[in-house]
């Protein structure tokens, strides 16, 4: 039933996918896959009042490692969307604590701490994302300076 539900969420069929995951969560309300498919389905409905209930629980829930990724960015975000702020920089400072590796979360933190009045640290968590995923000489031998720009802003009040 999962599977079905998930299938219409990646065909891109997101009204059928929001009625179908909102049936399998009523039916299955401490099944943290069903919390998730509800809060992508009202997520991607721009229902982000609703969705922020079917994270908050699904979060709860504890979500399973290979959704994590995916899970915290949208979490995080609709977070930011619902001005929930101080929550979306924890959940995604800690995300990008935990798996440093994955550019999504300095991008999505860098939203939320522009929309939270940081725009020093936004920069700079931005600033690092393009550092991190630019190919060699993207910048044109700017690399460097930029790199010092960005400890600059890192270690700026």
């Amino acid at each position: 039933v999962i599977d079905d539900v998930r299938a219409l969420r990646e065909a891109g069929k997101h009204e059928a996918h929001l009625a179908a995951a909102k049936k399998l969560v009523a039916d299955r309300p401490f099944d943290v896959l069903a919390q998730i498919e509800a809060a992508y389905g009202h997520d991607r409905n721009n229902l982000e009042r609703e969705a922020i209930r079917h994270y908050d629980e699904a979060y709860r829930l504890g979500v399973p490692e290979p959704l994590r990724r995916r899970f915290l960015v949208g979490y995080g975000s609709t977070l930011r969307n619902v001005g929930r702020l101080d929550d979306a920089i924890a959940i995604l400072a800690q995300a990008v604590a935990d798996d440093p590796g994955y550019p999504p979360f300095d991008a999505f933190l860098s939203l939320a701490l522009l929309s939270a009045g940081h725009p020093k640290a936004a920069l700079a968590a931005m600033l690092g994302v393009v550092l991190d995923v630019a190919k060699p000489g993207s910048f044109d031998g700017y690399e460097r300076a930029l790199g010092e720009y960005h400890k600059e802003l890192l270690e700026a009040p």
